[in-house]
């Protein structure tokens, strides 16, 4: 008995025709009548009633349909799963990254592991800096694509930085500096500032804002966002300015109504790193990061 067999018996056997099943198949009658007989002799009984105008199951071709389709379904899944292991490991692979970041080199890294290994589950949390840090720390997330912070505020991290990025200041289109090529954080002082959110612990990013913050002297809060996109809603609306990072601000929305000015001296203020904990132990991380990861040469 082979699988050729199973598979012409159930040809004739749904459409109840040899003729039928033949050009389904795209073999000739006398080949698929001789492979019917060939299993009828195998098994010790007949399948099949023939006469010159129909084809019918007997009580035992009955029978050995219903097994011959649980056979084959069988024998597809076996090969798609010994197809499936020669692409590489499965498993699953739970990327953060930072809101705004999917604007650079993310989804080709992404593109590129996922084309290679097909198997492997995807999944992202797309989020603030603090939430995907005190993600990482649970465990939650295998890797995070961050804003960099000292290793001294979580113990047993390992980070990579990335790229650096420009910090600059969104500004209405209306606002007295938004015509300029570029200004000093001298410039900002007394100007309302839209804050964003930051968690309880905030991983050492407030320490970056606030040491630019403290170059502009006094600094009044208009606003503080939830999130990036809200930041730059507020600042068109006129409430205020913004200090955000050159990766969000290529082509960042805003209808027109905000700029990015570059800010002197901030040219590579912001640096994005990998994030992961080598204590967790998952080969599709590894994998990750040291065969798609992009580091800025």
């Amino acid at each position: 008995m082979n699988t050729r067999q199973l598979e012409y018996f159930v040809a004739v056997a749904e459409l109840q025709s040899f003729r039928r099943a033949a050009a389904r198949l795209y073999v000739s009658q006398s080949a698929i009548s001789q492979q019917v007989k060939a299993l009828e002799r195998e098994l010790g009984c007949h399948l099949l009633d023939r006469d010159n105008h129909n084809v019918s199951l007997t009580s035992a071709g009955h029978a050995f349909l219903e097994d011959s389709h649980d056979i084959l379904a069988r024998l597809e899944d076996a090969r798609k799963r010994a197809a499936g292991a020669g692409n590489g490991p499965e498993g699953e692979l739970r990327i953060g990254y930072v809101k705004g970041y999917e604007r650079t080199d993310l989804p080709d890294m992404l593109s590129e592991f996922h084309s290679r290994y097909p198997n492997v589950r995807l999944s992202f949390m797309r989020d603030n800096v603090s939430e995907l840090y005190d993600a990482l720390r649970d465990e939650r997330i295998d890797l995070a694509i961050n804003l960099f912070y000292s290793p001294d505020d979580m113990r047993l991290i390992e980070t990579q930085v990335l790229r650096h990025y420009p910090l600059k200041a969104v500004l209405s289109v209306r606002h007295p500096l938004a015509r300029r090529a570029s200004i000093s954080m001298a410039d900002l002082a007394g100007e309302p500032l839209v804050d964003i959110k930051k968690g309880l612990e905030s991983y050492g990013e407030s320490t970056v804002i606030s040491a630019n913050l403290a170059e502009a002297g006094d600094v009044p809060v208009a606003y503080v966002s939830d999130d990036i996109e809200t930041s730059v809603l507020a600042v068109a609306a006129g409430m205020g300015y913004a200090l955000l990072p050159g990766y969000f601000t290529d082509g960042m929305p805003g209808g027109g109504r905000v700029v990015a000015v570059p800010i002197r001296g901030k040219e590579r203020e912001m640096r994005i790193c990998a994030a992961w904990l080598p204590s967790r132990k998952n080969e599709l991380l590894d994998v990750f990061l040291d065969e798609f990861l992009r580091v800025e040469e």
